[in-house]
């Protein structure tokens, strides 16, 4: 549960993502095994020990204490789980670049594509013409190939 009534966050960093992760998983009705899944956290042969750690983030164990989130799970957290930020000592902690453009999307591999022409091409006796076209818009490089060969 979070701090209801307190109006500074927790001083204990185990607390303040514990109550910050529960308050997410309930605004979006999301349940601990769902979490484990989402966070690739589940064991390896369907056992559901990956609901019973984020348990332990979410509730004091008898002892009245939480569970500290390793830095593998934070960062699961902060990536995985779209829009996930906790604030700790007046830190806000998330996923996004210092500059505010938030997380990158991966890039996608380069691709070898395909060029087919049938026409017999000697550029050595100037029998056939290449023009090659690159040009750089924002975010992508654009190239254009055209082949021309003469009838002989």
């Amino acid at each position: 549960m979070a701090n209801i009534g307190t109006s500074y966050p927790p001083h204990d960093f185990a607390r303040a993502f514990g109550d910050a992760l529960g308050d997410f998983l309930a605004d979006r009705n999301i349940g601990q095994s769902e979490a484990a899944r989402l966070l690739g956290l589940e064991a390896e042969g369907g056992k559901r020990k990956g609901g019973a750690r984020i348990y332990s983030y979410l509730h004091d164990s008898k002892a009245g204490k939480r569970t500290k989130p390793d830095a593998e799970v934070l960062f699961l957290a902060c990536t995985k789980l779209q829009g996930f930020s906790f604030t700790y000592n007046g830190h806000k902690i998330n996923a996004e670049a210092l500059n505010g453009n938030g997380a990158r999307p991966l890039e996608r591999q380069a691709e070898q594509l395909p060029l087919e022409f049938e026409r017999q091409f000697n550029l050595m006796r100037r029998q056939g013409t290449v023009d090659v076209r690159v040009s750089r818009p924002a975010g992508r490089i654009s190239v254009s190939v055209s082949l021309s060969a003469r009838a002989s």
